[in-house]
């Protein structure tokens, strides 16, 4: 374990360079930083875990990205720390949700979902004039690898298919692309529903749906024999 004590009436320009100065300690000797204390206050990675979580699961989605962050700097492990996974997970399902209600026109609907299951949207855009049914998954892969398991595929395959919804729309974060291409056809085979994906350069970064969810509304509106073109990785 490496602490560092300065006293708290010092200027905050003192613990930048504390902070620093731990950054460098960790690149020379490759030491983990398990706790860091500021005078009488002291913070440990368990507890950035547990308030990075606790903010993700209050909808602070910036606290919490910045809170991991700082627990990545101090902590290179994090990223192989299934508990830090499963925060980014909800830190990135918060943006998708965020980016949902963005997408929104006047009028329209959002159906939020958020102790969804497998193959389940986790948002539902609700369109006008007809209603049609846009469901949204957060494409996010259960580790790092970006792999999902093959009975994982099919279970979430037939369970989209039997939501009643007119079309989806994958966000994806770290899915792997032949992950996606195995969802997206396994829900669009067979006269299936109209799938889209929209992949953002950053988990930690949203960009806009809307152009997305037009496009499927087109697809769902008109000529049924489009096929979904996945963009590249």
């Amino acid at each position: 374990m490496v602490a560092v004590f300065i006293s708290k009436n010092q200027a905050g320009s003192a613990t930048l360079v504390v902070i620093g100065g731990l950054f460098l300690l960790m690149a020379l000797s490759g030491r983990t930083i398990e706790s860091v204390r500021i005078g009488d206050w002291e913070v440990t990675m368990s507890e950035l875990r547990r308030q990075a979580a606790e903010q993700a699961r209050s909808g602070l989605t910036e606290q919490a990205q910045a809170t991991l962050d700082v627990l990545k700097k101090l902590n290179p492990a994090a990223d192989r720390d299934p508990e830090v996974h499963a925060v980014e997970i909800s830190v990135f399902e918060n943006r998708v949700l965020d980016a949902v209600e963005a997408a929104r026109c006047e009028g329209e609907q959002v159906v939020r979902h958020p102790n969804a299951g497998l193959g389940e949207p986790l948002a539902v855009l609700v369109a006008q004039p007809d209603g049609v049914r846009i469901g949204v998954f957060a494409a996010y892969a259960l580790n790092e690898s970006g792999h999902i398991q093959a009975a994982s595929s099919d279970s979430f395959v037939r369970r989209a298919r039997e939501m009643d919804c007119a079309a989806y729309l994958f966000v994806n974060g770290t899915l792997h692309q032949e992950y996606l291409e195995r969802l997206t056809e396994g829900i669009q085979g067979d006269g299936g529903r109209p799938v889209g994906i929209e992949t953002w350069a950053s988990t930690a970064q949203s960009a806009p749906l809307r152009p997305a969810v037009d496009r499927l509304l087109a697809r769902v509106r008109g000529p049924q024999d489009e096929r979904v073109s996945i963009p590249r990785q």
